[in-house]
């Protein structure tokens, strides 16, 4: 900490912390601590150090040395908020981090980054339905299919003129940039597997079965459907990820944006004919174990588990969230706007 950093943090009267955790490749457990503060220049938000946690992340240990940093940098009582990602063992009201920071400074309110619970959302909210479960394992799939060889990457990017993104899976934005770069070049990389199936002998035999499989996936229902399912989904919430990622947007812009999101979500259940009938003037009906009795009404049930799971998680995860709302109030941006609204109440 430098002393510049030092006199910052005397100064400044109120104080939030932010910690977060990665594993680098030697497998040592890294803990960031940034703090974020208000000075006279405006808020500021510095890195001050890592910390080796390899040996113990329990919420309790975490705690400790979290607290034992806020002494050490002289603002612990002035403390008003803490950061964290969604794991339980940092976010849990009862026994995680949070809970236990809050045993010592009371007044320390624990926020949740919007767009991690936008992933949580849609991890969360597609994890559950089976189908939707095998469908983003064949999109990873897919994207490493080629990830993992000079050659294929090549031939993608002569015929399809567009590499896939790897999908991570804690980066649901990753997930939605494949769902819409394979919805919008699956003609292309058809071709890519077809080339490479009849021209077999340029090939060793485990490309040449991968891609035999993939011109299969590509044409099948299930896949196609879920594709266009996920496709008009993550139009709607990739908007609201940039969002929730920008700090120019307040509180009450964002939680609004969240709403709309949800409507638009909901919307989607009528569009459920819309997509069963395109996906089938594209590839044809559904064929195999799934094609048994009244087929379409499984599929629009299976829609709209997808699309409730997803509210459902919404809710559950923005709403406590909306208490927060008035912290508009104290917006310096806005300042302005109320002055001149107030002026004019009779």
């Amino acid at each position: 900490m430098t002393d510049s950093m030092k006199e910052e943090l005397r100064k400044a009267p109120f104080v939030a912390v932010m910690l977060d955790e990665t594993t680098d490749i030697s497998n040592v457990a890294q803990m960031s601590y940034v703090l974020r503060y208000v000075t006279d220049d405006g808020i500021k938000e510095r890195f001050f150090k890592y910390e080796d946690v390899t040996e113990d992340k329990r919420a309790e240990a975490i705690a400790t040395r979290l607290l034992e940093f806020l002494r050490e940098s002289g603002c612990i009582d002035k403390v008003v908020a803490q950061c964290y990602d969604g794991a339980a063992v940092m976010a849990s009201g009862l026994n995680g981090v949070q809970a236990k920071v809050k045993e010592t400074i009371p007044q320390a309110l624990f926020i949740h980054c919007y767009a991690h619970i936008l992933n949580l959302v849609l991890s969360k909210g597609a994890s559950k339905i089976r189908e939707c479960k095998v469908f983003f394992s064949h999109l990873s799939g897919l994207a490493t299919f080629f990830s993992r060889s000079a050659k294929r990457t090549k031939l993608l990017d002569d015929i399809c003129q567009h590499r896939l993104p790897r999908a991570a899976p804690t980066r649901w934005c990753f997930h939605s940039r494949l769902v819409c770069t394979v919805a919008e070049k699956t003609r292309e990389l058809r071709e890519v597997f077809e080339h490479i199936v009849d021209h077999h002998t340029e090939f060793d035999d485990e490309t040449v079965h991968c891609s035999d499989g993939y011109i299969t996936l590509l044409t099948s229902f299930d896949f196609s459907f879920w594709l266009k399912t996920f496709h008009a989904i993550f139009s709607y919430s990739d908007v609201v990820f940039e969002i929730l990622q920008n700090k120019g947007f307040d509180m009450q812009f964002c939680l609004a944006r969240v709403d709309q999101l949800q409507r638009q979500i909901e919307q989607e259940k009528g569009n459920f004919d819309s997509v069963y009938d395109e996906t089938q003037a594209l590839v044809g009906p559904p064929r195999g174990r799934g094609a048994q009795g009244d087929v379409r009404a499984r599929y629009r049930e299976l829609h709209c588990s997808v699309i409730d799971s997803l509210l459902t998680q919404i809710s559950n995860r923005f709403s406590d969230h909306k208490k927060l709302e008035f912290l508009a109030l104290l917006d310096p941006q806005q300042f302005g706007h109320y002055c001149n609204y107030f002026q004019l109440l009779p």
